[in-house]
């Protein structure tokens, strides 16, 4: 099973007490579908215990941390990126923030290429469009 560098604060979070949920009120308070929080266990983003009828438990600080990765993914970073960001989640080191920052900075970076390559493109819709009166 594939494991990251995220998978020590998953499973720190997973060990608080509190109240435990099942991955159907995880689903249900994170807005995240089970398919997905089984993705994020299986890679290590999140944590769950096993109860003893076998049913995946869920601290509830898992429902936060669900939500973030949800977003990040939304945003459209790939897994190595979250599990970057999320090493920086609690107390961790500062070379964890020093590895998130140029994890970033490269994001960035990208992001940037990405924008210039659009206004590119919209600008020669523009140009036919205008040529064409619309």
């Amino acid at each position: 099973m594939p494991r990251s560098s995220a998978d020590a604060g998953a499973e720190a979070d997973a060990g608080h007490g509190g109240e435990r949920m099942r991955i159907g009120e995880l689903s249900a308070r994170s807005g995240v579908s089970a398919r997905s929080l089984r993705y994020y266990e299986q890679y290590g983003l999140i944590a769950a215990e096993r109860a003893a009828n076998g049913y995946r438990e869920y601290a509830e600080s898992m429902a936060e941390r669900a939500t973030v990765i949800h977003q990040l993914f939304g945003m459209g970073f790939s897994r190595e990126v979250v599990e970057s960001v999320l090493s920086c989640v609690g107390d961790a080191p500062a070379s964890a923030h020093d590895a998130a920052a140029d994890t970033l900075a490269l994001v960035r970076d990208d992001l940037t290429r990405q924008i210039e390559r659009l206004a590119s493109t919209r600008s020669r819709i523009d140009e036919f469009l205008d040529a064409r009166g619309r």
